[in-house]
């Protein structure tokens, strides 16, 4: 198989149409000597041989060649029809190129052929009526319909035949390449997804890490900075730190196994809710922050994107008031507030906290281009809704979140 497919025999395919033209070859051999032909004084049979030959020889280029193989069989079909014959055989083998080349030839050579079957079709009606009406068709309108059948039966139908199977191939081609472009869509929509996926878990990762760590470091910060060794004090500060260190494992040990649970885990292990957000407020106590939380219990119910926003946004302004406040002190406001087209409420986080005067200058750059504020941005943009953080000119840090509730 191997050493019939090399370029030197023209592949499988070239094989094919070889033979393919030596078996109508001798068919119409076979069909000569049996002497299935119009015989017409004056001409020797033996002629019928070269249009029968030159017709067959075309076949080859059926598919390589179908505009060179059509036009040597049709000028082989007009010798055998005009002068010759004609024969029968040779009009079969040439219906048989009349739709390869509607198969496999280019648009050009298809429009040529469509607009030439379509003349010769009109001619032919043309001549038949003429010759009708002059009387020098045998049976009139019977003879007619025979002529008109047999050149449909030539030259329309093989035509037409191809134009479908041509048609089918390109509607075929289409759906591949629809086909392959839904898959690469598929591919990309995949890869969105996975990407939002992970940036979602960096953004629970960091809340969850950055507030209980934060709080660790701070205790273990001030327990170093003792002068005097002071075991309550120590004690103090080692249960703020186990209890940090418990919360933030636990913490760690939902989402993970929200990550194991398969293709459709629960939400609601790792979804907070601003009604727990007592929790922080302990742990940021217990870490030396002094804070007031106003609002939480007159929100009411709130939809579970939005509840889950909001406490997150409570833990990162504990989170930076626990690093840079100073006096540690932050005053959190949770409330409602109409939106100013009215279209829907907006559930409004405020947080404020003191800075250093030292610090004021520095806060763009060192308060403001951390993970936690683009986290807490990151979060209102994905509701629509926005957030505002920085200096307002009293000496303290505000953060200010306006969270669209869907009505």
């Amino acid at each position: 198989m191997e050493l019939l497919d090399r370029e030197a025999l023209g592949g499988l395919s070239r094989l094919g149409s070889l033979l393919w033209a030596a078996a109508n070859l001798a068919v119409g051999l076979l069909l000569w000597v049996l002497g299935v032909f119009v015989h017409r004084d004056g001409v020797d049979p033996r002629w019928l041989l070269v249009p029968l030959t030159v017709v067959c020889a075309a076949l080859p280029l059926r598919r390589t060649r179908p505009g060179t193989g059509l036009a040597v069989a049709t000028a082989g079909l007009a010798v055998d029809a005009a002068v010759l014959g004609p024969s029968v055989w040779p009009v079969v083998v040439y219906g048989d190129l009349l739709y390869a080349a509607a198969v496999w030839g280019g648009s050009r050579l298809v429009h040529g052929v469509v607009a030439a079957v379509t003349a010769g079709g009109v001619a032919t009606l043309g001549l038949g009526g003429f010759l009708v009406r002059s009387m020098l068709v045998a049976d009139g309108l019977l003879g007619l319909l025979q002529l008109i059948g047999l050149y449909t039966l030539v030259f329309v139908t093989p035509l037409t035949g191809g134009l479908s199977v041509r048609a089918h191939r390109a509607r075929a081609e289409l759906e591949r390449q629809r086909a392959a472009q839904i898959a690469r869509l598929a591919e990309l929509d995949r890869a969105n997804a996975v990407a939002a996926e992970r940036a979602r878990m960096a953004r629970e990762l960091h809340d969850v890490v950055a507030n209980h760590l934060s709080a660790v470091a701070v205790q273990s910060t001030a327990a170093l900075a003792l002068r005097d060794f002071d075991p309550e004090r120590v004690r103090g500060v080692l249960r703020v730190v186990r209890d940090n260190s418990v919360r933030g494992l636990a913490e760690m040990r939902r989402m993970i196994e929200v990550l194991r649970a398969g293709d459709r885990p629960d939400p609601e292990p790792v979804a907070p809710r601003l009604g727990e957000a007592g929790r922080l407020v302990a742990v940021a106590r217990d870490a030396g922050l002094d804070v007031v939380l106003d609002g939480v219990e007159d929100v009411g119910e709130l939809p579970a994107r939005v509840d889950a926003a909001a406490y997150r946004i409570v833990q990162e302004c504990l989170t930076n008031a626990l690093r840079y406040a100073a006096p540690q002190r932050v005053r959190i406001v949770v409330g409602r507030a109409g939106a100013s087209d009215g279209a829907v409420g907006l559930l409004v986080v405020e947080a404020v906290n003191p800075v250093a005067e030292s610090a004021q200058h520095a806060v763009p750059e060192g308060l403001g281009a951390g993970a936690g504020l683009a986290g807490m941005r990151e979060r209102a943009a994905l509701l629509g809704g926005r957030l505002r953080a920085g200096p307002d000119g009293d000496g303290s840090w505000r953060v200010r979140a306006e969270l669209p509730v869907e009505p």
